[in-house]
């Protein structure tokens, strides 16, 4: 039969909860300056610092800090934590649930809702959606290269769905018909809806962002910014929208009326994914809004393209790339980003 090991892993303390705020920092530490430790001011950039002990007590703010310790520039002589400069800058929410809610972002392959992160870790809602976007303004490709080999493109809607159950335009424009009524004006099906275009590379990555409209004009431009034009094939559905990208790149058409696949031209990859944007979208956060649609196909694409990977690599390389912080939410204010 076998025991509890006496000794747990750093991944597996941040899985179970028991992971101490020392120890979160010690881990964040480690990743975020591999080789030594220098200073974080863009104007500085000196390459020793010394650790300064700090002991527990009230803030100015009237909030009580435990020990921890800082860090200080021999050149500068100014002071840091391993915080500063990063998403967890001037967050009141202790190291080790950042650490944690993180871990969970990253192995959830659906998501995972700030109500969910509410009610588990016991913060504010309002605290756990704005950490929420903060973890996936770090998801961020922040240096994309271009795609390349076969590459499958499409659009897809996101939005209100009709209910189940609840009548066809076509069944209610007949049940009107026979009742002697005056048929009501057809609704679009796309109203209320946002636009997503996508484009994966078969086996690779996967690029999505939110457009205004499907139209040539706004799509072709995205695919030829993003491909590798000489080294790539294009497969899309007829949508009229791809019909002048054949002058850039060989671009060949799978007619979704007739076939869905033909050889090895289909768009089964670029619909794969919609099904998972999908199912996590409606599934888990029942509702996005436009103005932060963008965000959440962050992280999707973020997990999409690490999916090769363990979810412990793809929680390291995440805290690899926390530099950086929402310009949305400082105002635009250039100094403080």
């Amino acid at each position: 039969m076998h025991g509890e090991p006496k000794s747990k892993s750093e991944i597996l303390s941040v899985s179970d909860g028991t992971l101490t705020e020392a120890d979160a920092r010690a881990m964040l530490e480690r990743i975020r300056w591999p080789n030594g430790v220098h200073c974080v001011f863009a104007d500085c950039g000196g390459a020793e610092a010394y650790k300064i002990e700090v002991k527990a007590g009230k803030r100015n703010d009237g909030r009580f800090v435990g020990p921890r310790h800082l860090f200080k520039c021999k050149a500068c002589r100014r002071q840091f934590s391993v915080t500063k400069g990063t998403i967890f800058e001037d967050s009141k929410i202790p190291l080790r649930t950042w650490i944690m809610v993180m871990y969970r972002m990253c192995s959830s392959k659906k998501g995972v809702s700030a109500h969910q992160i509410h009610r588990e870790f016991g913060i504010k809602y309002e605290s756990a959606w704005f950490m929420c976007h903060r973890i996936r303004y770090a998801m961020q490709d922040k240096n994309p290269l271009l795609l390349s080999g076969t590459i499958e493109a499409d659009e897809t809607y996101i939005g209100p769905r009709r209910r189940r159950g609840s009548p066809t335009t076509r069944e209610r424009i007949k049940d009107e018909q026979e009742m002697g009524l005056r048929p009501q004006p057809v609704r679009d099906w796309r109203e209320g809806k946002q636009i997503v275009f996508g484009i994966v590379e078969r086996g690779g990555k996967a690029r999505t962002m939110h457009i205004k409209d499907a139209t040539k004009d706004e799509i072709n431009p995205i695919l030829i910014k993003n491909i590798d034009l000489k080294e790539s094939r294009l497969i899309t559905d007829a949508h009229p929208s791809y019909r002048l990208i054949r002058h850039h790149l060989p671009h060949d058409v799978i007619k979704h009326e007739l076939e869905y696949v033909r050889g090895d031209v289909h768009t089964q990859n670029i619909e794969s994914y919609w099904s998972t944007l999908k199912r996590g979208l409606f599934g888990t956060f029942h509702h996005v809004g436009e103005n932060h649609l963008g965000q959440y196909l962050s992280e999707f694409e973020y997990r999409f393209n690490r999916r090769k990977i363990t979810d412990a690599d793809r929680f390291y390389a995440l805290l690899g790339q926390i530099e950086g912080r929402l310009a949305w939410y400082l105002k635009d204010d250039p100094s403080l980003v």
